[in-house]
């Protein structure tokens, strides 16, 4: 329990800055990014499927590191001055939270368990073949080659 303790006390903290994070991804950059890219198929409204006009950002994360991605908040334009970044509304002091909530949000969610199961079926299936075409070339080596011939 001591050792729970310190964790216990710095869990609103740790809940404070994702939600400034969140807030500050909200204000600066969810007009044209998403944190993540779909997993699923996105409903269509009235008006279609709306697609961010930037890149998705753990697509970003991808390529780029954090502090890439901080160079890129601070001034987008000094980069490529015909970016439509416009990163003015974020707080210079907003922008570790910023990287710290891009961070977390966008590690990929666990897989889902009808995933895992069709990955261990489709492994089963697969380990399955191998044995069946291994025993196969067994039993075709084992068999004499001249039978019914004298």
């Amino acid at each position: 329990m001591k050792r729970l303790t310190p964790l216990l006390l710095l869990l609103p903290v740790l809940a404070s800055a994702q939600d400034r994070g969140a807030a500050a991804f909200n204000k600066a950059c969810a007009q044209c990014h998403q944190a993540r890219t779909p997993t699923e198929k996105q409903p269509v409204g009235p008006l279609g499927v709306r697609k961010p006009v930037g890149p998705y950002m753990d697509q970003v994360l991808d390529k780029k590191t954090l502090a890439e991605v901080q160079t890129w908040v601070r001034s987008p334009h000094r980069i490529n001055p015909k970016t439509d970044c416009d990163t003015r509304l974020l707080p210079p002091d907003e922008l570790d939270a910023l990287t710290s909530y891009l961070s977390t949000v966008v590690v990929a969610p666990p897989p889902s368990r009808r995933m895992m199961l069709r990955k261990q079926m489709t492994e089963q299936v697969a380990a399955r073949k191998a044995r069946d075409k291994a025993e196969a070339e067994a039993k075709a080596k084992s068999q004499p080659k001249n039978q019914g011939k004298q």
